[in-house]
């Protein structure tokens, strides 16, 4: 497979670049981003580009791409409303555009959120904006599928940009405990390892839901060992 990662700089990009790299059927892995990653590897390409509304420059680029892991997205509460539907609905929809007359038939999996909105008329607006591009990728791609995690616990060594996120980890440990005594880890919990074999095991062989919640992303991992 070839698989293009949109948004390699965050955790779960990360986590979909390395998995991607370790796979023996992944031939080429090709990042698209803003600038460089910190980061070498014999089948990685990355691809420089800046304008995330119009992905058409790159096109030779992606051609022959198998698999799409979008992991691109920015907290509503740092950005303003307008800023935050153009980073998550407006940047996702110019990629699979784009992606879509290269192969309409690719694996494309969107990295959503818990709480996400798919009938697009709740009262919170970034649910309903997810909920909106999740029910849009649907559509266009039949190998369309979103990712809903809940927490995603950081792997490979890769540290996250939000002060409160890291505060978060490190507390990990004892909220991971009560989670297990309580029966609620497959609920809440997932990684970013979880993540990218996931994501690669839609690409291989597809399931039965377009939309997985952290349960069905716990229990494909478990189940595809």
């Amino acid at each position: 497979m070839k698989v293009v990662v949109f948004g390699g700089s965050g955790l779960v990009g990360d986590g979909f670049i390395k998995e991607s790299l370790a796979a023996a059927d992944v031939t080429e892995v090709v990042t698209v981003g803003r600038t460089l990653l910190d980061l070498s590897h014999p089948k990685l390409r990355q691809v420089v580009h800046t304008d995330f509304s119009d992905f058409t420059a790159i096109t030779d680029d992606l051609a022959g791409v198998d698999a799409c892991f979008w992991a691109l997205g920015v907290s509503s509460s740092t950005v303003s409303a307008q800023d935050y539907e153009r980073i998550t609905y407006d940047y996702t929809m110019a990629a699979a555009r784009t992606l879509a007359t290269i192969n309409p038939d690719l694996t494309f999996v969107y990295v959503s959120g818990g709480g996400t909105d798919s009938t697009e008329r709740g009262r919170s607006r970034w649910a309903r904006v997810k909920g909106r591009t999740e029910n849009a990728i649907i559509k266009i791609f039949r190998n369309g599928y979103a990712l809903r995690p809940g927490f995603v616990e950081p792997l490979h060594g890769k540290q996250s940009k939000t002060t409160a996120y890291r505060i978060f980890v490190r507390a990990l440990p004892a909220i991971a405990l009560i989670a297990r005594l309580l029966r609620l880890t497959p609920v809440l919990m997932t990684s970013t390892t979880q993540m990218g074999q996931v994501a690669l095991h839609l690409a291989r062989a597809g399931y039965s839901r377009h939309v997985l919640e952290n349960r069905d992303i716990v229990t494909i991992d478990a189940l595809r060992r």
